[in-house]
């Protein structure tokens, strides 16, 4: 996944996590590859492997601290970056 992918990701699933949902990867939107690519980044934390022959019914249980600064990394260089581009 790009940057932009990752960032979009994690943004989309704190958003579903704050609304009070524990999304499955179906629910969530994503391909179980993913999840799992985010999940070994240690970006977000999956749940237990309750049906490990249908990766798309796991849980994912939350955003790690290495994913909220990846979130906020990311606002912060595209934030600085539309600043410069739009600038009258």
């Amino acid at each position: 996944m790009k940057d932009n992918d990752k960032r979009v990701a994690l943004i989309r699933l704190r958003d579903i996590i704050y609304s009070g949902v524990r999304p499955t990867v179906r629910e969530y939107g994503f391909s179980a590859e993913n999840v799992q690519e985010l999940s070994d980044e240690g970006l977000i934390q999956s749940g237990d492997k309750l049906f490990p022959e249908e990766p798309g019914r796991n849980v994912i249980k939350g955003i790690l601290p290495a994913g909220h600064a990846f979130i906020s990394r990311h606002h912060a260089l595209y934030d600085q970056r539309d600043q410069y581009e739009y600038s009258p």
